[in-house]
């Protein structure tokens, strides 16, 4: 692997390891599925650390029996950006295997992964393992850090491009 290209790949692992492990203050949201109106208006009033809602809903049904609450509605976590991001890094790490491998196989390369096995399995293995890991801590950060999620999945489609740019130029 030429010099220019380690260096970038390692820069890209080192921006995205330092971006992946920042951490930023929570907001506080408060659980309101079963306060009534004037519960929330005294809530969001008294805390400012709340965040009051964009549309004031009912929070309970008034029914002959008495009154229910509605059940809270929230965002879908898992939704079509989580999806075509860690899909995309799935897809390069396997083409990045792929591509490895038929370089190997024509001896015109080598694995510049140390801690990475030579075998096709043993580096499907690790790849996926890796990509399933930082799916499930980029649905973490979707869920408790909404703007920092996609970093994760982003910067394993960026690292294996540059490995299937590698094995490309070797083809």
């Amino acid at each position: 692997m030429k010099p220019w290209i380690r260096s970038v790949v390692c820069l890209i692992c080192i921006v995205g390891a330092v971006e992946c492990w920042s951490q930023e203050i929570s907001e506080v949201v408060a659980n309101t599925a079963v306060a009534t109106a004037t519960d929330m208006a005294t809530t969001t009033t008294a805390n400012p650390l709340v965040k009051k809602p964009e549309t004031e809903l009912p929070s309970t049904v008034v029914t002959g029996r008495g009154t229910l609450p509605l059940p809270a509605t929230t965002p879908r976590i898992a939704d079509r950006k989580y999806f075509f991001l860690n899909g995309l890094h799935a897809g390069m790490a396997v083409l990045d295997v792929e591509m490895t491998q038929h370089c190997i196989a024509a001896k015109q390369c080598r694995e510049a992964n140390p801690v990475m096995p030579s075998s096709h399995a043993g580096q499907l293995s690790v790849n996926f393992a890796l990509v399933a890991y930082e799916s499930w801590f980029s649905y973490w950060l979707k869920k408790h850090h909404p703007r920092v999620w996609w970093v994760p999945p982003l910067a394993g489609t960026v690292v294996h491009s540059a490995g299937v740019v590698t094995g490309v130029e070797h083809y």
